[in-house]
């Protein structure tokens, strides 16, 4: 059997195309008279398990580029104008809610410490700043007071 042949009916029994298969030489070499007498889709399989024809592995998508990405964004590259998308807002609402939440920590440990709270009530108060029950530094001066 030729080679373009064997080729043909290997890709079809390894579903793949015909560019993508190898033929080894050296066993190709050793093994002539089995390939040249070859006829049969069987007689084919028998070459692809002897190892005589075999497929390349398929080339993955390579990561290189997005790697040296991501080493560019760690040193606060690519963040201009043309890169950004969404509103000022959308972009920092995470920070917005932190500074909240440490300036309304910070507040609550100074009332602590000048002994206005009691441990149980600093507690209480505590998980209210953390579930976000608070508008603000005034809003907890104004809770403290009245309760």
């Amino acid at each position: 059997m030729k080679q373009d042949k064997l080729k043909n009916m290997a890709s079809k029994l390894l579903r793949t195309g015909k560019h993508r298969l190898v033929i080894n030489l050296e066993k190709y070499q050793e093994n002539k008279k089995t390939v040249d007498d070859a006829i049969t889709r069987d007689d084919v399989k028998k070459i692809i398990v002897s190892g005589i024809v075999g497929k390349r592995h398929d080339t993955g998508q390579s990561r290189g580029r997005a790697r040296i990405l991501l080493e560019k964004k760690k040193l606060k590259r690519k963040r201009g104008p043309g890169k950004r998308k969404g509103t000022p807002k959308a972009r920092e609402k995470d920070n917005e809610y932190n500074q909240k939440i440490r300036g309304l920590r910070k507040k609550l440990k100074e009332t602590k410490t000048k002994n206005e709270l009691h441990e149980k009530n600093y507690r209480k108060l505590y998980k209210m700043v953390k579930g976000n029950y608070f508008r603000g530094k005034k809003h907890l001066e104004e809770y403290i007071n009245t309760k």
